[in-house]
């Protein structure tokens, strides 16, 4: 019988970059992200740290981290071996890291997705709901700019466990997405580009499509971190507010 460990063994092996994300010290439930409080602390913490007074820019940054985590596990451990880390916050357990990030998700079960990602997304839709209430409720950050950081989230971590097979995260991210938009949730569907080493871009019309070769599949981003308002930050790379022409060469240095 397959087990939790087994499935998050197996994801850290095929995709590295997960390693970190499976490393359990103390833990809490997951329900406590529900508790305002608690997220009033993420936020107030989150600020402290990077040396700003803006709870809106605060409470997506913490966000931009811990949907990466909360969506990653799931769409990575169903991408590799079938069967996904049930998001529930009811069976889940977290932890934080020292810099107040979201560390890790201990899921407390496993959801079938090899013949359809349904079940994974309306588990998603159930538990990421309460959560980006609760942060909007403490930061002020509109609930639609916490669903967009999610919908990059979950293209980004597609994409990433995926591996050479680029189309497999890109089309996993967008049917998840879809399943969540069609339960409710405000998200844009996620967009994607591919990139060649010297800056030719190709907008991604299906996510199917297999990528060229000599070329890296990205997301395109919908949402913004916004680390460029705090002190001493600039853009990131795949900034959605950088020009579109300094995107592509920005991107083009990563393939």
């Amino acid at each position: 019988m397959t087990t939790v460990a087994d499935v998050y063994s197996r994801l850290v092996a095929a995709v590295p970059l997960f390693d970190n994300l499976n490393a359990y010290p103390d833990t809490v439930s997951a329900e406590v992200m529900t508790d305002p409080e608690w997220m009033a602390a993420r936020v107030a913490d989150t600020g402290r740290r990077w040396g700003s007074a803006d709870l809106r820019v605060n409470g997506t940054l913490w966000w931009y981290s811990a949907s990466s985590t909360l969506t990653g596990i799931p769409v990575g451990t169903g991408l590799v071996t079938g069967s996904a880390a049930d998001p529930s916050l009811v069976r889940g357990r977290i932890f934080l890291r020292d810099n107040g990030y979201l560390g890790g998700f201990a899921a407390g079960g496993l959801l079938p997705v090899t013949a359809s990602l349904d079940r994974l997304g309306y588990a998603l839709l159930d538990a990421l709901t309460p959560v980006i209430d609760t942060l909007s409720q403490v930061s002020g950050v509109t609930p639609r700019a916490l669903w967009a950081i999610t919908t990059d989230s979950t293209a980004n971590r597609g994409l990433d466990a995926a591996g050479t097979e680029s189309e497999r995260g890109s089309a996993c991210a967008a049917a998840l997405v879809e399943v969540l938009r069609g339960g409710g949730a405000p998200m844009p569907r996620p967009r994607f580009v591919d990139v060649s080493r010297q800056g030719v871009a190709d907008k991604v019309r299906n996510p199917l499509a297999a990528v060229r070769p000599g070329l890296r599949r990205f997301t395109q981003r919908a949402s913004c971190c916004l680390i460029y308002e705090v002190p001493g930050s600039g853009k990131c790379t795949s900034c959605p507010k950088r020009a579109p022409e300094d995107r592509v060469r920005a991107l083009a240095t990563l393939v």
